[in-house]
């Protein structure tokens, strides 16, 4: 069979999906005949900017406010200008969170042995204010994926990466199922490129699809699976971190995984991203790719020399694309070609 049906049915079943929040709402209160506060009811989430604030009615005119958020929800919805006239409260309309329409299945089928479906969605990439170390990341912002994207459930392995590339340059060697590390972005983009070929000459890949490395937007929603704090899950149950790892790397998979299934997210090696890194930006962004050209590559995660100050969803750095690292590896990424 020269192609497997999730492939097809994957990438030209197509169906359209709506990805939203939840719309905020508050009230008004007056003090002779002025609009002097305006108290939220439900703060809402999904928010990507901040949103229009509208009061309308209740016999005055002039009043206005202003909302701002913390993360995806409002905080905060502050009086701007009292209006006068008014004989009982007005309403108060909250612009709803967007709702982002995406081409893509609607019933993922079965993909590679693996590798998990990551659906496309909006959440909030970077720090919030519950984390650790914030002022290393900081700059939480909206981010919306448009497209969905199949990704290894696990960092590549020696016995994964020696198959395709023919060598192993790994300090921790004697487990094939160990991560493979001392490997170079440059490396890691090559391994991909030949894990295409090969699985496209052997009929199980369609021309327009190809493996890669993860953006670095994909890497933490997809770390993330829905959650906004720290971690996805107590550290020593999820991660190898420097407090539990024995100064060395472990096989792939014997940590609890997130909720979507995904091993090793901020522990064991640190992986590369495909981003040239770059300060994060202020306003929401939709499928960021980093800039066009930097000295350093984004590294995503944590390893098994880091402390727990460095085991978060939101922990990010950069490293020269030619520099490996014993405590540096990667996991890889199919989907459409770019």
């Amino acid at each position: 069979m020269m192609m497997r049906a999730w492939l097809a049915a994957a990438w030209l079943v197509l169906a359209g999906k709506a990805l939203a929040g939840e719309s905020a709402t508050a009230s008004a209160t007056l003090t002779l005949g002025h609009v002097t506060g305006v108290t939220l009811t439900a703060e809402g989430s999904g928010y990507l900017a901040e949103p229009t604030v509208v009061l309308s009615g209740g016999g005055g005119s002039g009043a206005t406010a202003k909302a701002y958020l913390k993360a995806d929800k409002v905080a905060v919805v502050v009086v701007l200008t009292a209006g006068i006239g008014y004989t009982s409260p007005p309403k108060v309309s909250i612009e709803p969170p967007p709702r982002i329409v995406t081409d893509q299945p609607a019933d993922p089928p079965n993909g590679p042995t693996g590798f998990v479906w990551v659906p496309p969605g909006t959440f909030v990439m970077g720090s919030q204010d519950d984390d650790d170390g914030k002022a290393r990341d900081r700059a939480a912002h909206g981010v919306t994926l448009t497209q969905g994207f199949w990704i290894s459930n696990h960092e590549v392995t020696q016995g994964e990466y020696e198959g395709v590339m023919g060598h192993n340059y790994s300090r921790f060697k004697g487990d094939t199922n160990r991560p493979v590390e001392r490997v170079t972005w440059n490396l890691a983009v090559e391994y991909c490129q030949k894990l295409t070929e090969r699985e496209r000459a052997t009929g199980r890949l369609l021309a327009q699809q190809a493996y890669r490395l993860p953006t670095e937007a994909e890497w933490e929603y997809a770390a993330r699976a829905g959650t906004t704090g720290p971690r996805y899950g107590e550290l020593d149950e999820i991660a190898w971190h420097s407090g539990n790892s024995g100064n060395e790397t472990h096989p792939v998979k014997q940590k609890a995984p997130n909720a979507w299934g995904l091993y090793d997210m901020i522990g064991n090696v640190q992986e590369w991203c495909s981003d040239n890194k770059e300060p994060y930006p202020a306003t929401a962004q939709t499928d960021p790719k980093g800039p066009a050209s930097a000295d350093y590559k984004v590294v995503r995660g944590g390893g098994w020399r880091e402390s727990d100050l460095y085991c978060r969803s939101a922990r990010r750095h950069g490293a020269p694309p030619v520099d490996p690292d014993v405590d540096r590896g990667f996991r890889v990424v199919l989907s459409a070609v770019r």
